[in-house]
């Protein structure tokens, strides 16, 4: 078996663009337009938190809004999304990164 196999998936191009997608959604949801807020306004409210396996959780103002997580199939990963309706229980942004 490849080393590399060994590591965690990362998102695809494709995958990264699905995930700023429902993100805009998720802040449109709240009525906050994406669109008119400034780098700084995004970098102080949004948190992302990265597991080991290259899970990521994506809080907006300390509220989980996207959690993203990838399954490892046979030949490929499927990058499942959660929205707020629909994510599990996920820790609160104030906890520690998973390392």
């Amino acid at each position: 078996m490849d080393s590399s196999s060994s590591l965690p998936p990362r998102p695809t191009p494709e995958v990264a663009q699905r995930i700023e997608e429902l993100l805009r959604e998720q802040l449109a949801e709240r009525g906050v337009n994406p669109g008119a807020l400034l780098p700084e306004e995004i970098s102080r409210h949004m948190e992302c938190h990265i597991a080991q396996d290259n899970s990521m959780t994506y809080f907006w103002k300390g509220e989980a809004i996207l959690h993203v997580m990838p399954e490892i199939r046979t030949d490929s990963v499927l990058w499942r999304m959660f929205t707020r309706d629909d994510m599990p229980d996920m820790p609160s942004p104030d906890r520690s990164r998973e390392v």
